[in-house]
């Protein structure tokens, strides 16, 4: 049987990526979080990992120390991270969460597992831990394959 475009898994893991992501965006509406971009969230979960630095967290992300500070900066006005000179370079920053930041990540937790819970509404409990374990697998082959490290959950 032949497979149409919009089956294939990339196909499908990025469409059930945005859809969720969208559904976040939703959650965020009216908070004073609603405009925050992707890219800073990308930040914002690495400051809140304890991944340390602009430049160490650019090479992770593969984007540039600019547009890392650029995130850093937005994320700072929003009073959800703090930046702070490093002992190593005066150039670089370390990234940290403040309390609000904390507190943010904690809410962001929240929703997501509600949308967590609304998937074992369709899947089943099982069918959510397999689903979340078959993603595990592949992640880690496709960073090993790669030459990533795969992060400890």
């Amino acid at each position: 049987m032949a497979e149409s475009a919009r089956d294939n898994i990339r196909t499908l893991v990025y469409l059930f990526g945005q859809e969720l992501d969208n559904r976040i965006s939703a959650l965020r509406r009216g908070t004073p979080y609603e405009n925050v971009r992707a890219s800073d969230i990308r930040v914002f979960v690495q400051a809140a990992a304890g991944s340390g630095s602009i430049s160490g967290i650019a090479r992770r992300l593969g984007i540039s120390r600019q547009a890392v500070h650029m995130s850093a900066q937005r994320l700072k006005e929003l009073g959800v991270l703090e930046m702070m000179a490093t002992q190593s370079s005066r150039r670089d920053m370390s990234l940290a969460l403040t309390e609000q930041g904390r507190s943010a990540m904690r809410l962001a937790g929240e929703q997501i597992r509600n949308l967590e819970a609304e998937i074992s509404d369709v899947l089943g409990r099982d069918g959510l831990e397999t689903l979340r374990k078959t993603l595990r697998v592949l992640i880690s082959h496709s960073k090993s394959r790669s030459g990533h490290v795969t992060p400890q959950a």
